[in-house]
């Protein structure tokens, strides 16, 4: 096994109570795959086969309803895993997965990784803090599709972006953002126009400054104040 394979493995949440020998044990039960932008991973209703570990790119996890409108639930970014729901309870994938971009995954069958689970208690341990983050971002995520504004929702989704993975430069917060108009449609649950006119609505006020799926925030407080006050 190679030496940046383990090192990336000993960064993941999920085995970080585990010694170094360990993880290069677990890491050998991992394969790499690589998938194109925009390619199906799995459907809501299928049988669980494997477990995943995003190592670069970024997966959209979401629902469709009988008339094929979508609801992005959840973003996978680099580090993150998945499917962890149906790892535990054995019953089909309650989400459907898709790449957002050219994706780099780790996987093992959904019977090896259950396999380690059993073999080292630590990464059970971990397991039920992850999920316990999931459901209060997806409480929030209903509260917000509920009783917040579609302006709100998106300057939520910024911010909530800048907290993960924002730079501050000179010139303001260098956001890789990296998002289409249609897939943040899909994640505030609204149409793609309206991202396209509050995006520029921002950029007019000077609050954000976009440029080819990159942003740059130009006023902090002030998307801050704005997001706040259309709660």
């Amino acid at each position: 096994m190679n030496n940046s394979k383990q090192i990336f493995f000993s960064t993941i949440e999920l085995f970080s109570a585990l010694t170094e020998q360990q993880t290069a044990k677990i890491a050998s039960h991992f394969h790499l795959q690589i998938r194109a932008r925009n390619e199906l991973l799995f459907l809501e209703g299928d049988k669980c086969q494997a477990f995943y570990i995003v190592s670069a790119g970024r997966v959209r996890l979401y629902e469709a309803s009988l008339n094929g409108k979508e609801q992005t639930l959840l973003i996978k970014h680099p580090r993150d895993f998945f499917d962890v729901a149906a790892l535990i309870d054995n019953l089909p994938h309650p989400l459907s997965a898709v790449t957002m971009s050219d994706v780099r995954l780790y996987t093992t069958s959904k019977t090896e990784m259950l396999h380690l689970v059993r073999q080292y208690p630590a990464i059970a341990e971990k397991l039920m803090p992850y999920m316990s983050r999931m459901l209060r971002q997806l409480d929030a995520l209903v509260g917000d599709l509920s009783f917040n504004g579609v302006a709100a929702r998106l300057g939520r989704l910024i911010l909530e972006h800048v907290n993960a993975e924002g730079v501050t430069t000179p010139n303001g917060i260098y956001l890789p953002w990296g998002l289409t108009h249609r897939e943040i449609a899909l994640l505030i649950g609204t149409a793609r126009e309206v991202v396209s006119r509050l995006l520029h609505q921002l950029e007019d006020e000077g609050v954000i400054k976009s440029n080819r799926g990159q942003l740059i925030i130009k006023n902090l407080p002030r998307l801050q104040k704005e997001t706040h006050l259309q709660h």
